[in-house]
């Protein structure tokens, strides 16, 4: 196995463990490790972050600033799914009174030449609705009145009203399954919100490994890059002897150096790249602000190490993309987002066949009155029911077109197949996506193993011509393109280890298992997802 270093100038050197430092979520701040500092032959300090691909999951879950978001919601969703059912809370009210009247005599039996009319008094009551449609509604009535009427009981006397009525649909908007639909849409909204809270972790965990990948990968690459600088001016310094001893040309010469120019640009570029690949790490890992602003600014320009790296021994055993679909189907959160949305639709169904019925209304009612000078006496024979007045009653009405109803249950039907071809085409778009992850397995494993013998004969090559070159069987340009070919050969086998490491968080992805395998590798002794 061809393997490689990076030179002293630049191999990371690690500083600070990942969990110490601000871009770890808060509460592993509250025992930190010790900080560790590493300085270079020039005296600077550097300090490093070190994680594993698992550490940048895990991070990522606690600071990402859109998952954080989609949380908010779902928590957002769930208080309204609570107070949906608010509904059927019993109200209480109060109604306080008074009334003063006066009134000239119009006859030798008004009472007086004026009469006058003082009244004080309230209402109180608590409805009380149901879950069937009904409601219950419990009334007291009380008047304290005070008048100069001669003919009248009492100057002052006091009447209560109890009155029990109970109200209960039997038709339009009657019964349990009706009157609770918006409850239940609510319920089925915190569903769905909490799916997509769960869609949108596993595509933040996506995010994060193919980043983490890609970090790795170029990191790999600025070796690629260091090992064709090292080659091109081992081979400059050759030629040069050459010269001095009257072996070699000046045109040797040159086209050694302008390598090792070309193989200087290459690595600049390569670093180029590895900053811009740790900037988008971060930008995944980082949290809010906050107060800590100028430490977590000076933090972006600390290097990352990640300890997790490529797959070396790559196993072609294609998965069985049978057995994968039927893990995408149970776990993936896009089609129980669908499979709520035709729960949802249904119950619109329900309500639009409900608001197609009639109305019929069932209403029963029952008063007390109490009529005395005393007060309590008054209450006693209201609440006795001594004189009680019962009474029930069926009310009916229907519109006469019922043209709104008609069309708002075609509508809801409507609705109800669409969310269903919405189902079936999101189960197409999982088939063909765990299919591909599937086929990336199986085609990127078979890369990876012929990048390895590409890299192995191209170095083979490379040793060739350069024993071939030092009895003169050769000459400095064909050296140097058997070193572009090794440099090449390198290269596409990092980037084809870095695919087929993405290939296989791509297959857990399109399982739906992504956010389970991270739950179980942070907590090893809970099963359950």
């Amino acid at each position: 196995m061809f393997s490689f270093c990076l030179p002293s100038s630049t191999r990371r050197v690690a500083a600070l463990p990942l969990f110490a430092l601000a871009l770890a979520f808060p509460e592993s701040a509250q025992d930190p490790a010790p900080q560790e500092t590493t300085t270079q032959g020039d005296g600077e300090e550097i300090r490093v972050f070190e994680l594993t691909l698992e550490d940048a999951m895990r991070i990522a879950l606690r600071n990402n600033l859109a998952l954080q978001i989609e949380a908010l919601s779902t928590e957002s969703a769930h208080y309204e799914a609570l107070g949906s059912w608010g509904a059927f809370d019993p109200v209480y009210s109060l109604t306080a009174s008074y009334d003063t009247s006066e009134s000239q005599a119009t006859g030798s039996l008004s009472g007086g030449a004026v009469v006058r009319n003082d009244s004080l008094g309230y209402t109180t009551g608590l409805n009380i609705p149901f879950t069937t449609g009904g409601f219950l509604d419990l009334t007291l009535s009380h008047s304290n009145d005070e008048t100069n009427n001669s003919f009248a009981a009492f100057d002052v006397s006091t009447t209560d009203v109890i009155t029990v009525a109970l109200t209960q649909p039997l038709l339009k908007g009657a019964w349990q399954r009706f009157a609770t639909t918006n409850q239940r849409l609510a319920e089925l909204n915190f569903e769905i919100q909490r799916q997509r809270e769960r869609q949108m972790r596993q595509r933040v965990l996506l995010d994060v490994s193919n980043t983490y990948w890609d970090l790795v990968s170029t990191i790999e690459e600025l070796g690629v890059r260091d090992i064709a600088v090292d080659l091109g001016q081992r081979q400059l310094d050759q030629d040069e002897k050459r010269l001095e001893v009257g072996v070699g040309t000046e045109v040797d010469v040159l086209q050694s150096e302008t390598n090792v120019a070309q193989q200087d640009q290459l690595l600049l570029q390569a670093k180029f790249n590895l900053r811009t690949a740790e900037d988008n790490l971060r930008r995944i890992l980082s949290r809010s602000a906050e107060d800590d602003t100028e430490e977590l600014l000076d933090q972006w320009d600390w290097p990352i190490h990640p300890l997790t790296k490529l797959p070396q021994e790559v196993s072609v055993d294609v998965p069985d993309w049978r057995a994968s679909l039927h893990l995408a189907e149970e776990h993936r959160p896009e089609l129980a987002q669908r499979r709520l949305d035709i729960d949802a639709a249904e119950i619109g169904v329900t309500q639009a066949r409900s608001d197609w019925l009639p109305s019929l209304d069932l209403s029963a009612n029952m008063t007390g009155v109490g009529f005395d000078s005393d007060p309590a006496e008054a209450f006693d024979t209201a609440s006795s029911f001594d004189f009680p007045r019962q009474g029930v009653a069926l009310t009916f009405r229907m519109p006469v077109f019922r043209r709104a109803a008609r069309n708002r249950l075609r509508s809801s039907r409507a609705g109800l197949r669409s969310a269903r071809l919405s189902y079936d085409s999101t189960e197409l778009d999982v088939l063909a996506e765990v299919r591909a992850a599937v086929r990336d397995i199986s085609y990127l494993g078979e890369s990876v193993n012929a990048a390895v013998k590409s890299r192995s004969l191209a170095q083979r090559q490379l040793e060739a011509e350069k024993s071939r070159q030092r009895v003169g069987s050769s000459t400095t340009f064909q050296v140097l393109q058997f070193q572009e070919d090794l440099a090449s050969a390198l290269s596409v086998e990092v980037a084809a280890r870095a695919a087929f490491a993405k290939a296989l968080v791509k297959l857990e992805y399109a399982e739906g298992q992504l956010d389970m395998k991270t739950a179980r590798e942070a907590d090893p002794g809970d099963s359950k997802e």
